[in-house]
């Protein structure tokens, strides 16, 4: 009868966030590269959308200047 020996495997597995394991780092990069399509585990629920007001439109407006009075015909009232 053969006698049994017990012995410690040591080696690095590399895990995606999709949950996805992989033993080399060439496969863990290529599934990176292009990953496999996701499933639809549940409808995304769609926010509904913000319903946006249009800004009036920018109006040329002509102004007349008011008439200024003569800077002569000013006089100061604390004398």
């Amino acid at each position: 009868m053969k006698a049994h020996s017990v012995y410690v495997e040591e080696r690095t597995v590399y895990v995606c966030t999709c949950k996805a394991e992989f033993d080399s780092m060439k496969a863990a990069e290529a599934h990176l590269r292009s990953p496999p399509a996701e499933k639809n585990k549940a409808p995304k629920a769609s926010r509904p959308k913000r319903r946006v007001t249009r800004r009036p439109e920018a109006k040329t407006v002509r102004l007349e200047a008011p008439e200024m009075p003569s800077t002569s015909a000013w006089t100061p009232t604390d004398q």
